[in-house]
């Protein structure tokens, strides 16, 4: 089974896609903004997710722990 993992600079998987499509976001509590802004702009582009719930997910506003489509 193929599967993309996007690392940030620490070796932290940050975005993942199994082979069917399924993407999960990881988030960090010092993730950088130039990190921030990447995901943000993948994520926005290939799911129905509004760039809102992207920026609180990984500012840790709200209880969601997982984001994922």
């Amino acid at each position: 089974m193929k599967k993309t993992i996007i690392k940030d600079s620490k070796g932290r998987d940050i975005i993942r896609i199994n082979a069917k499509g399924r993407m999960a976001v990881a988030r960090y509590p010092d993730m950088d903004e130039i990190t921030k802004d990447y995901v943000i702009g993948v994520y926005e582009k290939t799911t129905n997710r509004n760039k809102k719930d992207i920026v609180d997910f990984l500012n840790y506003i709200g209880e969601e722990n997982e984001f994922c489509s």
